[in-house]
């Protein structure tokens, strides 16, 4: 067994479990498993060889909800980076998750809104 794979599937285990009791769907996108609200795409979890990222759509607008949230790449994302699947805290994670569909009623799709 591979600490590493292990981590992984707590985390996306952990996600996805915040993920459904918040009503989202889930699917694959680009290689990843990812949840939407009704209004879009909310997060997605990426692995890497030594972390992996929790990634929020519309992030760099939460990071006041977890200093950890660090913003980059398009669609105002922002990722958490985990190495230990102990740092995803259930009602935290299902805090930023129902913001996340929040700010997607509020302000749409973030994959179809302009720039």
């Amino acid at each position: 067994m591979s600490d590493k794979v292990d981590a992984y599937l707590a985390a996306l285990i952990a996600v996805r479990a915040e993920a459904q009791a918040a009503g989202l769907s889930e699917d694959f996108k680009w290689g990843h498993p990812m949840w939407s609200s009704a209004d879009g795409a909310v997060c997605l979890i990426k692995g890497f060889k030594t972390h992996v990222n929790l990634a929020f759509w519309r992030g760099a607008q939460m990071t006041e909800l977890d200093a950890r949230l660090t913003p980059s790449g398009g669609f105002q994302m922002a990722t958490i980076k985990l190495t230990d699947p102990v740092e995803l805290n259930p009602g935290q994670l299902r805090g930023l998750i129902e913001a996340g569909a929040a700010l997607n009623a509020k302000h749409g799709d973030p994959l179809k809104a302009k720039a």
